[in-house]
């Protein structure tokens, strides 16, 4: 027999709502909160899973019972969502089988995965990836409307419910086929079973070949009555989830400013990759650069707070950069058409071109408004931030129209090596212990959905062993 571990049931209602498939995303907006904490702790727990089948050999029994779990209550939930549309009955919130419910996932047992499977179970997992792919995925051609096979066959399924009041048993049996091959992967690639899934389309209610005297989930879905409470637990997992986040933000950020920092030169400037500015006109403008607070944060932290402006000119002409008010600028160049920066693309300048009359500005280097200015061939502006709205202006020395420049901007920054250090450490602890929370909640879950160890034999002497007879004698 060729038979998968995994095995997917699903029985069809005989009988559907015309309309509830319209409102079941919001009535399953609680179980979409709860499994997204629960299938955080499954990215979690596989990890350590992968670990501990790549140095013991073993795979936890407590960590393969939550992921089970998981797995098996999001099979229910997106049976009666929008996976498959099969059913009416709201899904439990639980992550043991429940035998009455519709949508159930058994697990037979199986060997230990080999060790080395973790290394490459994602690799050989990717043939089946780039077909579900294509069949879960939306994709877009020309201006027509995006949509999936899947979604295809869950939109005609609806609308036949909605005016016939009949879901086509074949529709239901190719979504369940589909959704079965996926938690076939899912499976394999969470470790629950080392065997391969086949490249198959297993239609139907039931598995191809169900065996005839194990009834479905016996394994994983004990019911103990002397369990102990799940709430230390459950506690646990969604704390340590919810640390994940100000962890990872923590450390991304300590690591930016490490990176941030490292950019320094020996006068704490970073600088900007350099920009090209081209124009026909008489000069190229950055408007509207609106600075406030710059006081509080320049007095309070040393080496901090400059601008510092570089062009340089290809063809060797002299050229004026400066920086002043935005009224003033804006009074200067009236009636005189300039080009306005308003992005960069692949390192070139794109503009928004003023109107006006094409011709020379008056001398740029005599205006009195500039609160700093560089002139020459390479020309360089520094310039202490300071409170306002200002512009920038690029332009020939002599005000002629035609303006070419390699332009690069810093600013100077403070050293950053503590902070970023601080924070890439503070990151890193909580994360540590966002992982150990979720182990540990994910473990104290899976233990209490585990199977009972095999029964110890009786004690006592070994009985004694009776002569064989022989028939006839």
């Amino acid at each position: 027999m060729n038979r998968y571990p995994l095995r997917v049931e699903a029985r069809h209602d005989a009988t559907l709502s015309r309309w509830l498939w319209l409102v079941k995303w919001l009535l399953l907006i609680p179980h979409y909160i709860v499994l997204l904490v629960l299938w955080t702790g499954v990215v979690v727990l596989t990890l350590v899973a992968y670990l501990a089948v790549l140095f013991t050999g073993r795979y936890p029994a407590a960590l393969r019972a939550y992921n089970l779990g998981v797995l098996r209550w999001t099979w229910r939930v997106g049976y009666y969502g929008y996976q498959a549309l099969g059913t009416d009955a709201y899904p439990p919130f639980t992550l043991a089988d429940v035998p009455g419910y519709p949508a159930r996932l058994h697990l037979e047992p199986d060997g230990p995965p080999p060790r080395w499977l973790p290394l490459v179970a994602w690799l050989f997992a990717i043939p089946h990836l780039v077909i579900l792919g294509a069949l879960t995925a939306a994709g877009t051609r020309g201006d027509n409307v995006p949509i999936s096979v899947v979604g295809a066959a869950l939109l005609v399924a609806g609308l036949a419910l909605l005016f016939t009041g009949r879901y086509p048993r074949g529709l239901h049996d190719l979504l369940v086929g589909v959704a079965r091959w996926n938690l076939r992967v899912i499976a394999y690639l969470t470790l629950l079973t080392p065997r391969y899934p086949p490249f198959r389309l297993d239609q139907g209610e039931t598995e191809p070949v169900p065996p005839p005297d194990d009834p479905i989930g016996t394994v994983g879905s004990v019911h103990n009555p002397h369990r102990s409470s799940t709430a230390g637990s459950v506690v646990a997992l969604v704390a340590g989830v919810l640390l994940l986040a100000p962890a990872a933000g923590l450390a991304i950020g300590g690591g930016a400013l490490l990176s941030l920092d490292s950019a320094r030169d020996r006068n704490g400037y970073v600088a900007a990759p350099t920009l090209q500015l081209n124009t026909a006109t008489a000069a190229v403008t950055a408007e509207n650069l609106t600075i406030g607070g710059s006081d509080q944060w320049a007095r309070n932290v040393a080496d901090v707070g400059g601008l510092r402006v570089t062009v340089a000119s290809p063809s060797g002409q002299p050229l004026f950069i400066g920086i002043g008010p935005q009224d003033d600028v804006d009074a200067w160049l009236s009636g005189t058409a300039h080009d306005r920066l308003i992005g960069v693309n692949s390192g070139a300048g794109r503009y928004d071109r003023i109107s006006g009359v094409s011709r020379a500005v008056a001398d740029p280097a005599a205006q009195p408004f500039w609160l700093a200015t560089g002139t020459g061939p390479g020309a360089t502006l520094r310039w202490n931030v300071t409170d306002g709205n200002f512009a920038v202006v690029v332009a020939n020395l002599d005000g002629t129209p035609g303006v070419a420049a390699d332009v690069e901007g810093a600013i100077q920054v403070p050293d950053l090596t503590g902070l970023g250090g601080g924070l890439l450490a503070t990151g890193i602890v909580l994360g540590l212990i966002a992982i150990g929370l979720i182990v540990l909640g994910g473990v104290g879950i899976g233990r209490r959905h585990s199977p009972p160890p095999p029964a110890a034999g009786p004690t006592g002497t070994a009985p004694q062993q009776i002569p064989p007879v022989t028939v006839g004698s």
